[in-house]
């Protein structure tokens, strides 16, 4: 892992991983694998994904990174516990995908009505950074919302961050993956973002870190919300599985 402290010279750390010990590989040798940078909350002692991708290195592409991984602001305020004592602690997660010659399946639904799941969050002002929905189960597969009130890392406060989370994902083996179409919104929001997403093992949740500024939110004239309580719709609908052919 190597690791820029000034990155980009715009106030962001850079972050990149490289191949070492290629020599003894053949001359068109590749590597794929699929990584996540870490960096380590040391009061509340877990790690936070910041930034991940799948990449193939080569000769001609040793290293792939981050120019703008995070921002020295974020990095720096107390409150996220990434800065103790002048002290930080980084890591990144490493999966090497082999190429075992596996045959996949694919079944797309089509047709499908999406399924809408209201949750209802009381007591807004008491909630933790972060707060989970109950499951619900579209096609067969569990899911749950995430949100964070404040902002998930990066957001500084600023907004609020909700994502979809497959409660399936966690066990499904490295090759399944569930594609689903949703959109989320706010109770009485006008507009709703609408995305597509592959759920698997390594991506098991998706959405908006910056949904709705925190402002917005709050502003009793929109009526998001009322007496300490807000509601969120998600509508759902599972429109592909990938399975692993035996």
């Amino acid at each position: 892992m190597i690791i820029h402290p000034v990155g980009d010279g715009e106030g962001h750390i850079s972050l990149y991983l490289a191949i070492v010990g290629t020599s003894s590989l053949h001359a068109d040798w590749e590597v794929n694998a699929s990584f996540s940078f870490l960096i380590f909350d040391q009061i509340h002692e877990n790690y936070t994904v910041m930034k991940g991708m799948e990449r193939r290195f080569r000769n001609i592409k040793t290293e792939w990174g981050y120019l703008k991984c995070i921002s020295h602001e974020t990095f720096k305020d107390p409150s996220n516990g990434y800065l103790v004592n002048d002290k930080c602690i980084f890591g990144v997660d490493v999966y090497v995908i082999k190429n075992q010659g596996i045959g996949e399946c694919l079944l797309s639904l089509n047709g499908v009505k999406p399924y809408k799941h209201e949750w209802k969050i009381n007591e807004f002002a008491k909630l933790k950074s972060y707060v989970y929905s109950e499951e619900f189960t579209v096609e067969g597969y569990k899911w749950k919302l995430l949100l964070y009130h404040t902002g998930n890392s990066g957001q500084n406060g600023q907004s609020i961050s909700v994502f979809l989370e497959s409660v399936d994902a966690e066990g499904f083996a490295r090759k399944k993956r569930v594609k689903a179409k949703f959109s989320i919104s706010m109770k009485n929001q006008i507009s709703m973002w609408t995305v597509e997403h592959w759920f698997s093992a390594a991506a098991r949740n998706w959405g908006w870190p910056s949904f709705m500024p925190c402002c917005m939110f709050h502003d009793t004239k929109k009526g998001f919300l009322i007496q300490d309580s807000s509601i969120v719709q998600a509508d759902v609908s599972v429109v592909g599985v990938v399975n692993c052919l035996n």
